[in-house]
């Protein structure tokens, strides 16, 4: 599958297909910063869906969630680590 990009302008999201095998830097940076943002809210309801019990909703999360850290290339957590992360009480701030 040839990579994509996803850039964002205002309140539209659009998913490009590269056009050759190395992307623009700008680009690739952007799609690392959506995979991002997706991640921590991703962990949001993670967290939700664990507070209330949903543990098949829960596992799903946290596979969306370390596919977007993957993305991302945000570094992996513990086990330990990550139960602390998503065991917290849900809280809306």
């Amino acid at each position: 599958m040839p990579p994509r990009i996803v850039t964002s302008e205002g309140n539209v999201t659009r998913i490009h297909r590269a056009a050759e095998p190395h992307a623009p830097a700008e680009m690739l940076d952007a799609r690392a910063e959506v995979a991002r943002y997706i991640g921590q809210m991703v962990l949001d309801l993670e967290r939700m869906a664990n507070t209330a019990n949903l543990e098949l909703l829960a596992y799903f999360l946290a596979m969306a969630r370390a596919e977007a850290d993957g993305i991302s290339q945000v570094p992996s957590v513990t086990k330990p680590e990550r139960e602390a992360q998503t065991q917290a009480p849900y809280r809306a701030d």
